[in-house]
């Protein structure tokens, strides 16, 4: 498919034009990729990446919030050119959209949480996010499983009761840690996911946009600037 109404139709061979606003989509309450901070601020290892993608590539950047299942097809129908948030790499999500190389390894373990001798995955309500590789998940496991629009909603869910289990990308967050203390939670059961990494995704078919980010991702990655990024957040 090709990209409706994004800045796809607007460039001319390899350039990108400047003068044209690059919408990038993300959700952010998931430190330390994309998170919102006290200042109002989206701040994050992503939000890094994209400053100096943006400074380097002399595009003139704009940043939306959505919820995370609403950044494919914001991307696919034109709402956004760019769309991150710690998005994995899926043969799914590569059959909808454009990835470009992957910035960062995730863990393909993955956990579920709630309260000590809660039952096992298959014998439990699980809460997901709306989007995710956790409900993608869920779902070809054959869980029985209740969706949320965002991670907040989520965690209040298995705090209030509605659900037993809650699968998402908790194992390596301080955040979720704190949560999990104060609420008398623990990190009970955990699969497999695998997935291709983290990487940011365009409209199919968007190749100059997309040969862009790539050529400043590789410049980033050569001259150590993903290396030092990457220690500023994860280490």
């Amino acid at each position: 498919m090709t990209c409706a109404g994004t800045i796809a139709g607007m460039m001319t061979g390899l350039v990108l034009a400047s003068s044209q606003p690059v919408v990038i989509g993300t959700e952010a309450p998931f430190p330390a990729y994309t998170y919102v901070d006290e200042s109002g601020v989206i701040s994050g290892f992503e939000r890094d990446i994209m400053d100096h993608i943006c400074q380097r590539q002399a595009l003139s950047c704009t940043w939306q919030l959505a919820n995370f299942d609403e950044l494919i097809p914001g991307v696919m129908s034109g709402r956004f050119d760019i769309v991150l948030g710690g998005m994995a790499v899926t043969d799914d999500r590569r059959r909808l959209v454009d990835f470009t190389q992957s910035y960062s390894s995730s863990d393909s373990e993955e956990w579920y949480i709630g309260r000590p001798g809660s039952a096992p995955p298959a014998a439990a309500l699980i809460g997901v996010q709306s989007g995710t590789v956790h409900e993608d998940h869920a779902r070809r496991m054959g869980y029985d499983y209740q969706s949320f629009p965002t991670e907040p909603q989520v965690l209040s869910a298995l705090v209030a009761g509605t659900v037993e289990l809650a699968l998402g990308p908790y194992s390596t967050r301080l955040d979720i840690q704190d949560f999990v203390d104060a609420n008398g939670l623990d990190f009970l059961y955990s699969d497999i996911i695998p997935d291709d990494g983290v990487a940011m995704a365009v409209c199919q078919g968007n190749t100059d946009l997309l040969d862009s980010l790539n050529a400043a991702l590789d410049a980033m990655r050569a001259d150590g600037t993903l290396e030092t990024l990457e220690s500023r957040w994860f280490d």
